[in-house]
């Protein structure tokens, strides 16, 4: 029964999605998304990994630490260019590589300072090129007032002491101890081979990435089989936002259900939801309009929840068998979401497995700590826009209450995906990369200190168990905190053209699934009216459901409509805020 919800991850190993290779590609080229991969999933056991939407976060821990040893290993390097003379007695080498090294970081903290203290110019038309009068003023006032920056000034001439000091004292040691300025040159050209390696190598990867069939490594440690086994699993453990009481900032959240922090981790940004939930009494059809509701009224549902989730499950899944010309890929799957602090409480309630009869009866008992939705996802450009609605159904009080909310995860950041444009895969850009490298030694000597950060990331992942969120720890919650695939998503309202068509998409999920609902409840003798009138209203009523601000004051539609309050006027009974027609 649960074969078909297995996440796209597990689909797709052979085949990785274009955002699997993106994320890969970005633990490479920005280190702050390679630290917080490492830190937040593969060196933190004892929280849940977030589900994965179109992506697999194997091949995305693995080459994170790929990444992060390619540059420990040139800081490496640049702390044993020193430490190693020194501790071999070799003093006067150190105290020259030493010069060597702080001369290149001065280098470049003068054009870092350079860069920084320039004043934005505004833009305007230019009407000439020539020289004017006003601008030969300026140019004038600029060399005759040196000191129109003074703390530039100021820090220039003591980065130029610097480096005049570190230079005569490298040239009265080499002159002093030549054998040994021999050996730090011998040293210089080594560091310079180590940063034309790691740059080739780092780009060697990106077209390993780029090309490769598959990104899985042949054998998985412990911690990848656990974040694996977490990333599709049909529960996930989200985290309560703090108690209103630790906040001081007033909660201004108007229109939405879940506050400020999304429960639905990793399916990225909430665009849309029912606002509020469907609810629909079980009336028999037909019959006196007028008669008393006990006698219209089913006492006991003519259905089990569970039967009409089935339902929808089969009528969704159908859009993904269609023809390839106007196929909807549509991927449908259960998910159940429970709060930490409810696991932390009773840990049964996070289950290794849950079979088809468990499900059911999840769905079956309202009320329940385990909230169940059933989840379908569309993925769009290789999973770099991905579109998940959630739908949750409830049967309680002799009344069927619907709720749906939706979430995208829109594109990753240009440079994830750079290594696919022209010039910036082959050959040619291996060669490119290692002088791009070399280039950037100069702050690579500046983030040397960073090899400490990771000694003690790798030291975490030789200690710590590969998981331990399967057993309660004493005030240790398991929640999940990051999606990486969240936190390197574009925002929902920068997204442009594609926006229409993820909207479309969902509308059509959503139709599809209001339509089979209501020929369901007709099948069950369940009058539908009250239901297709409300369904009518959703579909319909698009603008006050999808977007980024669902706030609308003193509006007027139509022909010669009027709003009348003023802005600072309270609004009354006669003075309504919403449209008028």
């Amino acid at each position: 029964m649960l074969t078909s919800h297995a996440p796209p991850a597990k689909e797709a190993i052979h085949e990785p999605t274009a955002a699997t290779r993106h994320l890969c590609t970005g633990v490479y080229v920005d280190e702050r998304f390679r630290d917080l991969v490492i830190n937040e999933v593969c060196t933190a056991p004892h929280r849940r990994v977030a589900p994965s939407y179109g992506f697999d976060v194997v091949p995305v821990m693995h080459h994170a630490w790929r990444a992060a040893a390619l540059s420990a290993f040139l800081r490496l390097t640049l702390a044993g260019a020193v430490a190693i003379p020194v501790f071999a007695g070799a003093l006067p080498t150190a105290i020259l590589i030493t010069c060597g090294l702080s001369l290149l970081w001065l280098l470049h903290r003068a054009m870092l300072l350079r860069d920084t203290d320039r004043e934005p110019r505004p833009r305007r038309k230019a009407k000439r090129r020539g020289l004017g009068p006003k601008r030969v003023d300026q140019r004038l006032s600029r060399l005759l007032s040196p000191r129109r920056y003074p703390e530039r000034s100021h820090a220039l001439k003591r980065i130029g002491v610097a480096a005049l000091s570190l230079a005569l004292t490298g040239l009265l040691v080499a002159l002093t101890h030549p054998g040994h300025a021999a050996i730090a040159l011998y040293v210089a050209a080594g560091i310079t081979l180590t940063c034309l390696g790691v740059g080739a190598t780092r780009q060697l990867m990106l077209n390993h990435i780029l090309r490769a069939p598959a990104l899985r490594p042949a054998r998985l440690s412990g911690r990848q089989r656990a974040a694996d086994a977490q990333q599709g699993h049909v529960c996930a453990v989200y985290r309560r936002p703090r108690h209103s009481e630790d906040d001081d900032e007033d909660d201004l959240t108007i229109f939405t259900l879940f506050g400020d922090e999304s429960p639905f981790i990793g399916a990225g940004e909430i665009v849309y939801q029912w606002n509020p939930p469907m609810s629909i009494q079980l009336l028999r059809p037909g019959g006196d309009k007028d008669a008393p509701l006990n006698e219209r009224e089913h006492p006991v549902p003519p259905f089990k929840a569970h039967e009409l989730v089935e339902n929808l499950r089969k009528a969704v899944q159908q859009l993904d068998t269609d023809s390839q010309d106007v196929r909807l890929p549509a991927q449908v799957r259960d998910r159940v979401y429970i709060a930490e602090t409810d696991v932390a409480v009773d840990h049964s309630l996070l289950p290794q497995e849950l079979a088809a009869d468990d499900l059911h009866d999840i769905i079956n008992t309202p009320g329940s700590k385990q909230h169940h939705f059933l989840e379908v996802t569309t993925p769009a450009e290789g999973s770099e826009f991905v579109a998940t609605v959630l739908l949750h159904i409830s049967l309680q009080g002799r009344t069927l209450s619907i709720s749906t909310v939706a979430c995208v995860l829109a594109h990753t950041p240009r440079s994830f995906q750079r290594t696919e444009e022209f010039g910036h895969h082959g050959a040619a850009a291996v060669v490119w990369a290692a002088f791009r490298e070399l280039a950037a030694l100069p702050s690579e000597i500046q983030r040397a200190w960073r090899i400490a950060p990771y000694l003690f990331a790798v030291s975490k992942a030789v200690v710590l168990p590969r998981d331990l969120t399967s057993a309660p720890i004493r005030n240790v919650l398991i929640g999940s905190r990051v999606s990486i695939r969240e936190r390197s998503a574009q925002a929902w309202s920068k997204i442009q053209l594609e926006k229409s068509d993820i909207l479309g998409r969902m509308k059509t999920i959503e139709r599809r699934l209001l339509r089979a609902a209501s020929d369901f409840l007709s099948s069950k003798d369940v009058d539908i009216s009250e239901f297709n009138d409300r369904a009518l209203q959703i579909i319909n009523s698009g603008i006050f459901n999808f977007g980024d601000n669902n706030s609308f004051s003193n509006n007027a539609v139509g022909d010669a409509a009027q709003v009348n309050a003023s802005a600072n006027q309270p609004t009354g009974t006669n003075n309504s805020s919403g449209g008028s027609q």
